[in-house]
């Protein structure tokens, strides 16, 4: 079977997870201690390792702390640094390993996918890094990778953020990522509208943005059949309540939304809550085409309407002017200009009448939120040069 969608490690050069990365190595290096929230299928994937990685890389006073399942953190982080047993013996405790100065200022990573205490380690480190008093370049500081399955989101929103910062991979992935991955793996040029069809259908799925590459054949119609395709590639269980997008942009997945985010079925793209490809209909589909046709094309009907405004203006008579509906800012639709010529006030050239026409016919559709249909969609193409 192949393989669709950028390799975990490739993440991180993305933009919206090279900010990320960003966000939390400031967090650190402001002497927080950092607690990153992935969805399952983040870890699953293997990104989240990548990711926190790519943070391990940014300091190299770096380590990821031994994993023992047989062993309390205290100790594990001691063996971390190779520590001698005899000579710490005064630290091997949960109330003073804070104190031993070999480790301080380093960044050290648990995650809870390795480590299955980290709970607890959650619950009892803001405290203790509270009660340490040590200044920001001496405290040690935990980089802790958590899925909502090892922490409570109770506890999470209760936590001391003194010296404590909640990154959640929420809305990380955003347009540029998408058309950045579009970009690297399209294997022929495509004009703008097609491209535009498979960002807005893809959203944060970047392994239907390489599937829709390789099986799209960039026309309307069979856009619904390669969406169906790809979710009989990558199938995935719907919910009822995951029928309708919410509008405004937050900071972490919606409480009760939060197991479709674990599930990668939700995420925040384009400051929208957004379903994934995998589970839209036919209808939602058709909506999805519609925004990227509307997205790419309403400009152009703007500029066309200014150009035969202009043109017929010159033609036209003040009787057939009249005969239009007047705006206050005594705009011509473009709806209006066609008219003139089918009435027979104005007289112009069969390019530019069928040319008119076509952007009329745009703006007819696009303003009923329909997508356009192949026929017109391939002469208004052709017009604006994009092929």
């Amino acid at each position: 079977m192949n393989s669709y969608g950028p390799g975990p490690g490739d993440y991180p050069q993305l933009p919206g997870p090279a900010r990320f990365i960003a966000q939390v190595v400031d967090s650190l290096n402001a002497g927080n201690t950092v607690i990153a929230v992935f969805p399952e299928t983040s870890v699953e994937s293997g990104i989240a390792d990548a990711v926190l990685g790519a943070v391990h890389d940014e300091n190299h006073s770096s380590e990821y702390c031994h994993a023992d399942p047989d062993e309390p953190f205290h100790a594990r982080v001691l063996a971390t640094f190779g520590a001698d047993p005899v000579a710490t013996r005064d630290y091997d405790e949960w109330e003073s390993i804070i104190r031993w100065e070999p480790w301080h200022g380093s960044w050290v990573f648990v995650s809870a996918w390795d480590h299955a205490d980290v709970d607890a380690i959650v619950a009892r480190w803001p405290a203790q890094v509270h009660a340490s008093g040590l200044p920001a370049a001496d405290r040690p500081k935990l980089v802790v990778g958590v899925r909502l399955s090892d922490v409570d989101r109770g506890t999470l929103d209760h936590l001391d953020y003194a010296h404590l910062s909640v990154h959640w991979w929420w809305g990380v992935i955003d347009s540029l990522d998408t058309q950045t991955r579009l970009a690297a793996v399209a294997d022929r040029r495509l004009n703008p509208v097609d491209a535009a069809v498979v960002v807005e259908l893809s959203v944060w799925d970047l392994a239907c943005v390489d599937f829709l590459a390789a099986h799209w054949d960039r026309t309307t119609n069979g856009l619904a059949a390669a969406v169906h395709a790809y979710q009989q590639y990558a199938p995935a269980d719907d919910s009822d309540h995951l029928s309708a997008a919410d509008r405004r942009p937050t900071t972490a997945p919606p409480a009760k939304r939060q197991q479709a985010w674990q599930d990668g079925l939700l995420e925040q793209w384009g400051h929208t809550t957004n379903r994934s490809p995998r589970i839209l209909n036919d209808a939602a589909i058709r909506q999805r085409l519609w925004l990227a046709h509307n997205r790419t094309l309403i400009v152009h009907v703007d500029e066309e309407r200014a150009h035969y405004e202009q043109l017929l203006r010159r033609k036209a008579s003040h009787r057939a002017l009249a005969t239009l509906d007047q705006r206050d800012d005594e705009i011509i639709e473009i709806g209006a200009l066609a008219h003139l010529v089918v009435a027979g006030w104005v007289d112009i050239d069969r390019v530019d009448r069928d040319r008119l026409y076509a952007f009329r016919d745009l703006r007819n559709a696009l303003a009923h939120r329909t997508p356009v249909d192949d026929t017109l969609r391939a002469r208004v193409i052709k017009y604006l040069g994009f092929t």
